[in-house]
């Protein structure tokens, strides 16, 4: 996991080697998640699964990573209250873009799922790039559910949705799960 992290930093990095110093990836150092994940409800956290203990371990905030910036653990914490996201430019964009999605959108992940099911794990607020955590009962690891130019994608885990990125595989846009 941890090298497809690298990896996957390096590819970000080399799509933006030209850009301002602004809209280059920056990994911002880990930050203590014993807690666990945060969900989207209020002081609900999920147990970390194996992924993304590595993830979080690896670094907290990722600035201008694949779908938006990677959210810390404490960035999803604050998500939770208004005055913590109002403080934070960043993250007062990723939470109104994901508030505009979930109002506009009937098959987005946050108005399909209870709150305590999903953790925002990244997002945009500049477009409505975000990737959601869909924490599934019985299973060790949380899905993927992508939105970007391609419409949704749905990847089993984040080591999966990793090797897509890395790859420039956007099939996974193509294929339906719905009925």
């Amino acid at each position: 996991m941890k090298t497809l992290i690298e990896m996957a930093f390096a590819a970000t990095a080399r799509y933006r080697e030209t850009a301002d110093e602004a809209f280059r990836p920056k990994l911002l150092p880990p930050e203590p998640f014993s807690k666990g994940v945060p969900t989207l409800q209020a002081g609900v956290y999920r147990s970390v699964s194996p992924m993304l203990k590595e993830r979080f371990e690896r670094c907290g905030r990722w600035t201008v990573a694949s779908h938006g910036d990677w959210l810390s653990t404490a960035d999803m914490e604050s998500l939770w209250s208004e005055a913590d996201t109002a403080a934070d430019a960043l993250l007062y964009g990723i939470k109104q873009s994901q508030i505009a999605a979930a109002e506009g959108w009937p098959n987005e992940a946050s108005s399909l799922f209870r709150p305590e099911r999903l953790s925002l794990f990244a997002g945009s607020e500049y477009s409505y790039e975000r990737i959601y955590l869909l924490w599934i009962e019985f299973e060790d690891e949380p899905e993927l559910w992508v939105y970007d130019a391609n419409g949704q994608s749905r990847y089993r885990d984040l080591s999966t949705y990793l090797q897509a990125y890395l790859a420039e595989d956007v099939s996974a846009a193509s294929q339906s799960w719905r009925a």
